[in-house]
């Protein structure tokens, strides 16, 4: 998986972050944000595109296990009656 390139980590700028959001939530893209940002942007819609079956295959499957969940509710005595010594 490597490309050949060494790149260092780097915490993203605030259009970077902004463009990964955009390009997650199928948002357009801000031609005011940086060629950095639209990098980000691309490579993030690039590899959502290519997935979003198992991507929606796991939310459902989550969602699925949350709703068919039984609860027991346990209900507490709230009496504050004081016992005689």
């Amino acid at each position: 998986m490597s490309t050949g390139t060494k790149q260092t980590a780097r915490p993203l700028t605030h259009d970077e972050k902004k463009a990964a959001e955009a390009a997650f939530r199928g948002a357009p893209f801000n031609p005011k944000w940086s060629e950095a940002a639209r990098k980000v942007y691309q490579g993030v819609s690039g590899a959502v595109a290519n997935r979003p079956s198992e991507v929606f295959r796991g939310l459902a499957s989550q969602t699925h296990k949350l709703s068919t969940t039984s609860t027991t509710i346990e209900r507490k005595n709230r009496s504050r009656s004081k016992t005689k010594i």
